[in-house]
């Protein structure tokens, strides 16, 4: 019906199936960080200390608050 085509297409341009574990550079899981990344991890780990805190202990001062002042 398409005159050969579709093969002459298949023949011109092959499937490719690649399997992932042949390529050794390709790494999914990073095993050294930066630097930067460090300090970044650090930081948001510190932001989220803080945060934590502030929730907490705000909330325990609030209760103790005297209404009448």
């Amino acid at each position: 019906m398409d005159n050969g085509a579709y093969q002459k297409y298949k023949q011109e341009n092959p499937d490719v199936y690649t399997p992932l574990t042949t390529y050794d550079y390709l790494d999914l899981f990073v095993h050294q960080l930066t630097l930067t990344e460090w300090v970044l991890c650090g930081v948001a780990v510190a932001l989220a200390v803080f945060a934590l805190y502030k929730i907490f202990f705000q909330r325990k001062d609030k209760k103790h608050e005297d209404p009448h002042d």
